[in-house]
């Protein structure tokens, strides 16, 4: 589903217009991002799961063209994690 999908069945079926779905879209992504990203804080959506950032430590590892050791720094990813009633409606 593309977005525009996605705040076309919202609007239906709130009864909203589709600016004012696709307004509340993006104001709630760009929240999303910066309490994740920025304040490193998490984000729970009851009926979806949670958004948070996942730190994978820095580690050795192996160059695999040459074989060498080399040095793999510290990342910073979004994790989402649904929840179990969600993963039961999957399944």
């Amino acid at each position: 589903m593309k977005k525009f999908e996605l705040v076309r069945e919202v609007a239906k079926q709130s009864g909203h217009s589709q600016e004012v779905v696709n307004s509340v879209i993006d104001t709630m992504c760009a929240v999303v991002a910066e309490t994740v990203v920025t304040n490193g804080e998490e984000v729970n959506l009851p009926a979806l799961g949670k958004f948070k950032q996942k730190v994978n430590a820095a580690r050795k590892g192996i160059n695999p063209l040459n074989k060498k050791p080399i040095s793999i720094p510290e990342t910073h990813t979004l994790a989402f994690k649904p929840t179990s009633s969600l993963k039961v409606t999957v399944e």
